[in-house]
């Protein structure tokens, strides 16, 4: 089948696991990106050291894994749909109510997540950047209020600046906004700019890691704590 016509299919018959297919390659995209700034990075040091051999190597790796991105990007640009709704703003207590044996999703919220993995189906019960205090925070949507709240706070310019920042935005919607009309569930930050909080777990993760690189930290320095986990509950 050929490639387009599956994408085109999936779109149509499935539209939520379209959503899901590009979320995750957009975090592929991001590992992809980071592992050719290493190879830059190694290659600079090879250049210091006057070894010619591994400059080679190194720069034949890095354009290498840039053709796979380049390819990345065009799957990403084929599942490219009007986002559809996400309801992900249940709180604890609802979700009590109304998920049978609430207790036997609950997980250990002392254990430490990264960035890296799979926010679908999870309930987040805070989050950590760099050595600081546990914020908590019951929904995704508050994990990525508050993330922006503590980034405003380190760099206001630098976050007004993201609002004319196509690589801070999508490509039909903007994520960051001064006027709340140009974004479907805006929240305010700082009393200045809106961000768009109807997003997936997923999409509120990949953004989380554009944030992150705009302010130089690391994305080892944000750490997440789940309360609960329904995997199994919506694969039965």
């Amino acid at each position: 089948m050929e490639i387009n016509y599956l994408i085109e299919k999936i779109k149509e018959e499935c539209p939520d696991k379209a959503i899901d297919i590009s979320e995750s390659l957009d975090l592929l995209r991001t590992v992809i990106n980071d592992t050719i700034e290493i190879f830059g990075d190694k290659m600079n040091s090879a250049v210091l050291n006057r070894d010619f051999k591994k400059i080679s190597i190194y720069k034949d790796m890095a354009e290498s894994i840039h053709q796979y991105e380049k390819k990345i990007e065009e799957l990403i640009s084929l599942f490219e749909i009007d986002e559809i709704p996400i309801n992900e703003e249940t709180d604890e207590e609802t979700e009590k109510r109304t998920i049978p044996n609430y207790e036997k999703y609950i997980v250990d919220n002392k254990i430490e997540h990264t960035l890296y993995e799979n926010f679908t189906h999870k309930r987040p019960f805070g989050f950590k950047l760099n050595e600081g205090k546990i914020i908590e925070a019951s929904t995704w949507k508050d994990i990525l209020v508050k993330t922006c709240e503590i980034l405003m706070t380190i760099d206001e310019n630098k976050f007004m600046s993201f609002e004319n920042n196509d690589t801070m935005n999508g490509k039909k919607n903007k994520y960051f906004s001064v006027d709340p009309n140009l974004i479907r569930n805006p929240r305010k930050i700082g009393n200045k700019i809106y961000i768009e909080t109807n997003q997936s777990g997923n999409s509120i993760r990949n953004l989380i890691i554009k944030l992150l690189k705009e302010y130089n930290f690391k994305i080892s320095d944000y750490k997440v704590y789940f309360r609960a986990d329904y995997t199994n509950l919506n694969n039965k």
